[in-house]
């Protein structure tokens, strides 16, 4: 898998932190980014951010999710160490992924987040941190919960965003050959000339 999978890249990663010490309370809380689709793009996965690439902290496991930017749930994953890893710009960590079914995101607003507990798992926020972001997607309007309110659409707008999750691209969906469209095209005159016989 190529780093050009990834919606969203951390490069030349910073300091690694705890995003909120003193208010994910046990519960935890949900913390993301927004974005904007502004050309239609296929996704068929979700991944956390695993700072120092050895694992995720306790409590596992720690859940992400995709929204609209009115919090309706586009689809969600349970992410453990045991997740699929993928590789970083970056050298400060590395991603751990779950995939979903293919989703295509039209164009609109949108919001992805992860569930943080007061110490796990560890991220990096915007501020000195370069990020790169697939030419489909712009923005990065921070976005949370108040609160430990758990695993819930990060709608309250923070100051910055926090890049504890990402979307993988999906493969662009294969286009027939013309020569197979002529087949299909045959195929279903041949179907249409039988009913019409056989009636």
């Amino acid at each position: 898998m190529t780093l050009h999978s990834l919606a969203l890249d951390l490069w030349l990663g910073g300091e690694a932190q705890a995003p909120c010490p003193n208010t994910c309370g046990n519960a935890g809380m949900t913390l993301g980014w927004a974005f904007t689709v502004n050309s239609a793009i296929r996704i068929n996965g979700l991944g956390v951010w695993d700072e120092g690439s050895n694992g995720l902290g306790t409590p596992l496991p720690v859940q992400a999710g995709l929204w609209t930017s009115a919090g309706t749930l586009l689809a969600s994953v349970t992410v453990t160490d045991s997740s699929t890893a993928v590789a970083s710009a970056s050298p400060s960590g590395r991603w751990l992924f779950e995939t979903i079914d293919t989703l295509t995101l039209d164009p609109g607003n949108y919001l992805i987040g992860s569930l943080f507990y007061p110490e796990a798992p560890l991220t990096t926020r915007a501020g000195g941190e370069l990020v790169t972001i697939d030419i489909f997607v712009t923005g990065g309007q921070a976005s949370s919960l108040d609160g430990d309110t758990g695993f819930m659409a990060p709608l309250v707008a923070l100051d910055e965003a926090i890049y504890g999750s990402t979307m993988r691209l999906a493969p662009a969906a294969a286009v027939p050959e013309p020569g197979s469209l002529l087949l299909v095209a045959a195929a279903g005159l041949a179907l249409l000339a039988t009913r019409r016989r056989a009636a």
